[in-house]
């Protein structure tokens, strides 16, 4: 084991391009999207050289948390909540009716800077390959869950089918009834989560790394379902997230930063294009919408709810229950009825988010050390053993955590089980014996 410092070239390069992803971000905000979702509280945010200076300095922080390309499972991790989360929290802090004045050295956008801060220090331990162990296939898991997976799909369709459809007008129609019928903390609900939102994101990477067609159209057949029951077009976004990524990491063995930043700010300018040449643009309303700024203003929210309640003391998780009091309704359910005024409404925020409004910055600190140690652990099985499959499961990690809380991720999405399925799959066991011997 070893710590990695190291600047070169490739960081200066990403260093420039995170700050034109910063400032164009901004940009576009202000002249394209913050309109589309004004009436729920977004607002433009002003620019000027403080501005500048600010994103400069921020764009090197994350180019130097980053590195200069993604080679294990820690990498694609940090990277992704640095692409998502900083332009969120640290970017378009205060771009909202909610916090104003919002600062990066305080509320919501200091906490999520400090977890991402921490949890990216513990990805620069490095671990060196083992010579001479190698670790298990693991095949014959992937079938067991893909078997089960195939289970519990079937079981969805028969709990839906009096209103499965996957007509798009109704997909609120069926999230409002998929809350009855998959109850949250009902074991239908659980099993639900867990035998498909944690094992579809899994096997649809290893069949699309290793060219595995059942892995494949199983994961199209996860999404569909999913979004005939419930409505769900989150998972349509995760598949195409990891068809790509697996598709370049089998053909280049690594993923450049400098090609994902430089993907994103072509999305957003042509967002802005599409809207100069038909005066709307599909782009802006329907992925940059909800990609940004819904996020960003969330955590408006977030700040405003702190400041008029303080901590949750995790009253609305199963804890609260563990120390003999009531538990209370979930922290992005009383977002949604105290902040915006509707009781239907599921504000969903990333973790960091929401262990702030449990504990504030100790909260924070806590989870992140729970996220980091797995960081920790997949690196080590990826670097050690060349457990591959710690790749796609750093993705369900990744994807889970950005608009959920860490407990819910870890148990209700079953983030924990693929973690265990990931040891067992990964540690050469009877190597260990062997060697005992």
């Amino acid at each position: 084991m070893y710590l990695l410092a190291r600047l070169d070239k490739s960081v200066l390069l990403n260093a420039c391009l995170f700050f034109a992803y910063f400032l164009i971000l901004v940009w576009v905000n202000n002249n394209y999207i913050y309109s589309l979702y004004h009436y729920m509280g977004s607002a433009e945010k002003d620019i000027d050289f403080g501005l500048c200076v600010y994103l400069l300095c921020l764009g090197l922080g994350c180019a130097l948390l980053c590195g200069g390309s993604i080679r294990r499972p820690g990498d694609l991790l940090i990277t992704l909540m640095v692409m998502v989360l900083v332009p969120h929290a640290l970017v378009l802090n205060g771009a909202n009716r909610f916090s104003p004045d919002a600062s990066p050295w305080s509320g919501v956008s200091l906490a999520v800077a400090m977890g991402i801060l921490l949890i990216g220090l513990a990805n620069k331990i490095r671990f060196r390959r083992h010579e001479n162990v190698q670790g298990a296939s693991g095949s014959r898991a992937l079938v067991l869950i893909a078997a089960l997976n195939v289970a519990v799909l079937a079981f969805i369709v028969m709990k839906s089918i009096g209103y499965f459809s996957f007509d798009f007008g109704g997909q609120y129609v069926r999230r409002l009834i998929a809350r009855e019928v998959f109850a949250a903390g009902s074991m239908s609900g659980y099993l639900a989560s867990i035998g498909t939102q944690a094992f579809f994101p899994v096997l649809f990477a290893w069949g699309v790394y290793n060219r595995r067609s059942p892995y494949i159209l199983l994961g199209f057949l996860n999404v569909l379902i999913l979004w005939g029951a419930f409505g769900q077009k989150y998972p349509f976004i995760v598949l195409g997230l990891i068809y790509g990524l697996m598709l370049y990491f089998r053909r280049f063995g690594q993923i450049k930063l400098s090609w994902i930043i430089t993907a994103v700010l072509l999305v957003l300018l042509a967002g802005a294009i599409e809207y100069e040449v038909f005066g709307y643009s599909y782009l802006n309303d329907y992925l940059l919408r909800r990609a940004f700024i819904v996020p960003s203003t969330l955590l408006g929210a977030v700040d405003q709810y702190v400041g008029q309640f303080g901590a949750n003391f995790y009253a609305d998780t199963l804890l609260a229950t563990l120390f003999g009091q009531g538990r209370e309704e979930a922290l992005t359910f009383q977002l949604g009825t105290e902040i915006y005024k509707n009781p239907d409404m599921n504000a969903n925020v990333n973790f960091f988010a929401i262990a702030y409004m449990h504990l504030s910055y100790w909260g924070v600190f806590i989870e992140s050390l729970f996220v980091a140690g797995a960081v920790i652990l997949m690196n080590f099985l990826f670097s050690r053993y060349q457990a591959f499959m710690a790749v796609p499961v750093a993705i369900l990690f990744t994807t889970k955590v950005l608009e959920q809380s860490l407990l819910t991720v870890l148990l209700g999405s079953g983030v924990f089980v693929m973690l265990m399925v990931l040891v067992l799959m990964s540690l050469p066991f009877a190597s260990f014996s062997r060697y005992k011997a």
